[in-house]
């Protein structure tokens, strides 16, 4: 799975150019958090999930997206696979999942699961921040 993260992100940034700079673990997204006082923008993702693919090829490479994700939050990326992560806080049989947490990792609003768009994104996760 994580051969998949930088396959996709090597060639976002490859044709895109402006990414999202996202922190290969949770403990390293929280301390940041923290310390910058935003909240952690998780994105949970699965082998071999097509929705997930979707997600970072499609939505989370748009300019605005990857504008509002590095300005505001603190980006991290999650396997499912991986046990480094709050797994009761962020626990899901739906992938993808986008959480938002605090950085007292509390959850500010419902996670996105499945089939998201930068619409819903923006509408859901970011009208606030």
């Amino acid at each position: 799975m994580k051969r998949f993260i930088f396959v996709m992100l090597a060639v976002t940034i490859f044709l895109y150019g402006d990414t999202i700079r996202w922190y290969g673990s949770f403990d390293g997204a929280l301390s940041s958090s923290l310390k910058s006082q935003k909240p952690i923008f998780v994105v949970l993702v699965e082998r071999g999930c097509d929705e997930c693919r979707e997600l970072f090829t499609e939505v989370l490479m748009q300019k605005h997206i990857v504008e509002i994700v590095n300005t505001k939050t603190v980006p991290v990326i999650v396997t499912k696979e991986n046990e480094d992560y709050p797994i009761e806080l962020l626990y899901t049989l739906d992938f993808p999942a986008i959480f938002l947490l605090s950085p007292q990792e509390v959850l500010l609003k419902p996670p996105l699961t499945g089939k998201v768009d930068a619409a819903l994104l923006e509408k859901e996760l970011f009208d606030e921040l």
